[in-house]
This record gives C-alpha cells, structure tokens and sequence, in this order.
C-alpha cells in the first residue's frame, strides 16, 4: 500500500506541475507567428525537468511515501520504549485508547521526518533565484505604475547576492492555515459535542459556525486588498497582476492614495504634490484643478469612478457589471470543463448557475470595494465625523481603502456553502504571506521546515483519525493519495 500511495502522489505531482505549461504551450501553437519549435522545446524541457529531485512530483513522493514507510519501523519503536518504560508488557499489548495514541504518535512522527526532508528537496535549488531574492529583498515592485523605491547610492550588501530562502512559503502558509484548521475544527466540534449534551448549545453558537469560513474569508480578503494596495510586494506577482486586472483602476490613483497614506499628499498643503494626477485629469476630460490637492478638497468622486460620471450608486453598478463579465469569462469554462465528464441537460443547467453565482460574488466583492470608499470619504463619512474630527486627508489616507476592505469580503454569502471553505482556504494563506517577508536569510530556513514539517503531520494524523476534518478538496484528494496506507 506504501508504494502505491507512493506512486499515486508523484503521478499527481507530475500533473499539477507540467499541466499549466502543456496549457501555455497548446494555446502557443494556436496563435499566428508562434515558433512551434521554440513552443514545443520548452515543454519538452518542463516535461524533463519535472523529473529532478528537487520539483514537485518528487516532493509529493518523499513526503506520502516517507510518511507511510516510516509508520511501522517508528511505532514498532514507540512499542519498544512503552515496554522498556514499563507501561506495557508483551504479553499485555495494553489499552485500545492507548494503542490508537501509539498508531497517531507514530503517523504524526512518520510525517514530521518525511515533511522535512521532503520541503528540504524542494528548497536544493536556491541559487536560480538569485535575481528574483535580491530584487525582493530591496522591496522593489514590479508592477507598473507603481513608484519605486530610490536607487541606492551604494552596491548592495553581499548578503544580497548569496541565494536567500523562502521560495516555498506559499507552500508552507498553504500547510499551516490548513493545520490550523484541522485543529480549530476539531476543538469546536468537541466544544458543540459537550454543549449539546448539556442542553447549553444556543442559535448565537449555531450561527457563529455557519458563518466562520465567510468570516474567515472576509479578513483573509481585506487583509490582501489592504497589501494590494500599500504593500503590493508582499503579495506573489501573478496574484498582484490578477488583482489589479480585476481592479481595474489606473495605477496613478493608487500612487495618489499610497502618498496619501505616507504623508506625501495632504489637502491644502501646497501645490505641486500630484503633478500626475492633474494629467489623469486631462487624460480623462475633467477640469485640471482636480488633481491639485491644495486647491480640491477633496479629491471628487468622480475621479475615482474612472469616467464612469459623478453618481457613487451608478459606478457601484458600473463596477458590478464589469467583474461579472470578467469573472464569467473565467468561471463559466472552468465549470463547463468540470461537468464534461457527465454531460447532461441538468449538469449544464447547474455549470451555468454555478458560474453565474460565482462571479456574482466576485462582482459584488468589487463594487462593494468601491462604493464602500465613497460612502466614506464623501457620502456617509463627513457627515458623521466633523473635519475638524476627521479630516480629508485621514479619510484618503487609509480611513476609506480600510472601509472598503473590511466590507467587501463579507460578499461570500453569495456563494454556497459548499464553496465558502473553498475560497477562504484559497485566500487564506495568502493573507498571512503579506506578514512574513518572501525572502529571508537561509539560516532560519529551520523555522519555516519546522513549521510546514509540524502542520503536515498535524494533516496527516488527522486523516487517518478524523478524515472528516480535513475539508474540502484538500481531503478528497488526501483520500484518493492515501488511500488504506
């Protein structure tokens, strides 16, 4: 059973790696002017490269395989140390409870050595991203229209020209947030078991779990829409190119807000502080004093309605209407796809509505971003706080993107159920990337092992206990790999 999980897990790691770029390479050849020689030399390269020790099937092997391996030779050992300690004999194997500790004990040790040495493979090859670590490291963004940082006046230190660590704290976030929610999951459901039998269990408790995964989600959301916004390094690139294309906002208004947020744009402190804002407004068609901060006060609706005119209630739809057809684009195939193995009337009908709920809540999750920010700087805000309170200034400085995030999230009650957990496992991990840095010096690459080494075995142990508890399609596919290991 150990070898064929084994297999299973590098077989599904070889998928989910060369997959995205077997999909890149077809759309190439389906282009005019695409070299298919060059096209198809890069997939035959990822193909092979996929192969190596250091990528991702053979991490999913190392990790699966180690875990089951060491199972039997690790609770052999605990046997022995019960009985040298005297806590069992031979002849009286012990307790049941205690031989079900023993058996998790073991899987859970099986899974801390395999994790390690698994997320210890897939870190060999530090030295490629060279570039990429110090470029990181000198906080610089790549996103376009975002300011830079001032060029240094000296080389950089040698620290940055050594490889630095941390390509794999995607993964590990991805590992302790789903940990983490192993443990919660199983702690409240131990607190509802207790309750209700004690008769004690109210609606309030009921409706608190019902809504964790949407509550979950909401922080995880405002936590990266507020990076997005005034740490957009923090986040991955292909994240923040994604979130700024559904944004769809001109990257001079963020810079405006970002000053805003530093202190380097302030109504009525002078002109000359947003020179580009005044050829956003020319750009546009708007008066040019709209872009003067010492003489607009503040900043009209309208230029954050990106030409959409001067009615917050209409940009709101505007906005919702835009990320619905974007988000259809995408939502719509993916689903289609999905039901193509059981074609039928009814499992096209439900592809459809899927679809269409899904990017409903993307929809709603955008505009209810914007329209939140104008019933803060300029509908509700100022007439609930005076500016001598709560000037404009505090308003564009933080005060309105902070309502904007906040809100926004809870737009995930429009999804099912089903999905909620989905979606906030999704955005979760990212979240708690925007408080750890990207790169970091190799010597405490051990924290970062023991932590993705501690959360897997945390999900190991509770699939063999407690499959039940790991949600989603997490454990589905943990089902499938493990299966009777």
């Amino acid at each position: 059973m150990a070898a064929s999980s084994l297999l299973r897990a590098y077989a599904l790691g070889y998928l989910s790696s060369t997959s995205p770029r077997l999909i890149t390479t077809l759309i190439s050849l389906s282009r005019k002017g695409e070299s298919k020689e060059a096209a198809l030399s890069k997939l035959f390269q990822s193909l092979r490269a996929a192969f190596a020790a250091d990528r991702f099937p053979a991490f999913c092997a190392v990790l699966v395989g180690g875990s089951t391996l060491l199972h039997a030779p690790i609770r052999r050992l605990l046997a022995r140390g019960s009985i040298a300690l005297g806590l069992r004999t031979r002849r009286a194997p012990g307790r049941a409870s205690d031989l079900l500790h023993q058996r998790s004990l073991a899987t859970f040790l099986a899974t801390l050595l395999a994790a390690w040495l698994a997320l210890s493979l897939l870190n060999g090859r530090r030295g490629r991203e060279r570039g990429a670590a110090a470029a990181t490291a000198a906080g610089e963004s790549k996103d376009p229209g975002r300011e830079p940082p001032p060029a240094p006046a000296v080389p950089e230190p040698a620290p940055l020209e050594s490889a630095l660590a941390g390509r794999t704290m995607d993964l590990t976030l991805f590992a302790a947030t789903r940990a983490l929610d192993v443990v919660v999951g199983e702690l409240w459901a131990r607190r509802r078991s207790r309750r209700l039998a004690a008769g004690r269990w109210t609606r309030a408790e009921a409706a608190l779990g019902q809504l964790a995964d949407a509550g979950v989600f909401a922080v995880s959301a405002g936590t990266v829409m507020w990076a997005w916004f005034y740490r957009p390094a923090r986040l991955p690139r292909a994240y923040n190119r994604w979130i700024r294309e559904a944004a769809a906002v001109d990257d001079r208004l963020v810079l405006a807000l970002q000053r805003a947020k530093t202190g380097h744009f302030v109504y009525g402190g002078g002109p000359g502080q947003a020179p580009f804002l005044q050829d956003m407004c020319r750009d546009y068609g708007w008066p040019v004093e709209w872009g003067d901060p010492a003489t607009t006060i503040p900043l009209p609706c309208e230029v954050v309605h990106m030409g959409v005119g001067p009615s917050c209630e209409r940009h709101a739809a505007s906005r919702f209407l835009g990320a619905f057809k974007f988000a259809l684009a995408t939502y719509l195939p993916l689903n289609l796809v999905l039901r193509a193995r059981s074609p039928s009337k009814k499992a096209l009908v439900q592809a459809v509505a899927d679809a269409v709920r899904s990017s409903s809540f993307l929809a709603a999750f955008i505009s209810i971003f914007y329209y939140s920010i104008c019933l803060c700087r300029t509908r509700l805000g100022p007439k609930i706080f005076s500016r001598d309170t709560v000037t404009p200034t505090m308003w564009d400085a933080g005060l309105d993107i902070g309502a904007g995030c906040a809100l926004c999230g809870w737009s995930i009650l429009i999804e099912a159920p089903r999905r909620r957990h989905e979606v906030a496992a999704f955005v979760a991990p990212r979240a708690a990337a925007t408080f750890f840095p990207r790169r970091y010096d190799p010597k405490f690459q051990w924290r970062e092992k023991l932590a993705f080494a501690t959360s897997a075995a945390v999900i190991f142990t509770c699939m063999q206990e407690r499959p039940e508890r790991v949600r989603g399609v997490l454990g589905r596919v943990l089902k499938q790999v493990l299966g009777d290991a």
